[in-house]
């Protein structure tokens, strides 16, 4: 069960990105559903803004709530240097997660690289997770994010080809990915609609998987 003050974070979170409507570059909202081996059907709402502080200082976040009693919550600042080859951003990531009274706390950094047709990020991130006294700490995880992007000289369309273990909301350990594929349509200049599905594979790595999921998901987004 969520708390009040779950719901006063999320409220307060929300609220704030609306009001910083006029000065966000893009607010984002998104729908999710699916199945996940260990909690059967689910839907999710989220909120995410991309939002330019100063010059090439950025920060990448939002909320998340889903049908399973789960929210979410995310957050990275990011600085974009250019090249003439391309891109460099480091990143902080923040995450927080609770679900059944069970929180999960995690900071991390790394670094992406934008190529133009391909994306790549890799970074460390820390963990602790649990409620109450019981506690566990995760001092060293690693999470990637690998991004194909096709149709980039289509204007009103993109498509990309994702293989990750920590997509928004999601961030899990290096030997689970998740498969995705995802495309973006702009009938206006300011307006973006998404469209997208994804897999987690149970046992990669010969590992064991409790989290095999299969999902959809789509979005509306508006950018200035």
């Amino acid at each position: 069960m969520l708390r009040l003050s779950h719901f006063l974070v999320i409220f307060l979170l929300v609220s704030g990105q609306l009001a910083l409507k006029a000065q966000s570059d893009e607010v984002r909202v998104g729908l999710r559903g699916g199945y996940n081996a260990a909690f059967g059907g689910f839907a999710a709402v989220s909120i995410e803004t991309k939002q330019t502080i100063w010059k090439d200082f950025s920060i990448d976040g939002g909320v998340q709530c889903s049908t399973i009693g789960r929210t979410a919550l995310e957050a990275r600042p990011e600085y974009t240097m250019d090249f003439t080859w391309g891109k460099i951003s480091p990143e902080i990531l923040i995450s927080y997660t609770n679900l059944a009274s069970v929180n999960s706390f995690a900071a991390g950094a790394g670094a992406s690289a934008d190529f133009g047709g391909l994306t790549a990020r890799f970074g460390w991130y820390y963990r602790i997770f649990g409620g109450h006294e019981s506690w566990i700490t995760e001092n060293f995880n690693i999470y990637y994010d690998l991004r194909v992007h096709l149709l980039r000289k289509v204007d009103d369309w993109r498509l990309n080809l994702i293989i990750t273990n920590n997509e928004i909301f999601e961030l899990e350990r290096h030997f689970q990915p998740t498969f995705i594929a995802e495309c973006f349509h702009y009938p206006k200049s300011r307006i973006g609609i998404s469209f997208g599905i994804g897999c987690k594979p149970a046992g990669m790595f010969n590992m064991s998987a409790d989290n095999y999921q299969t999902f959809i998901k789509t979005g509306l987004c508006y950018r200035w």
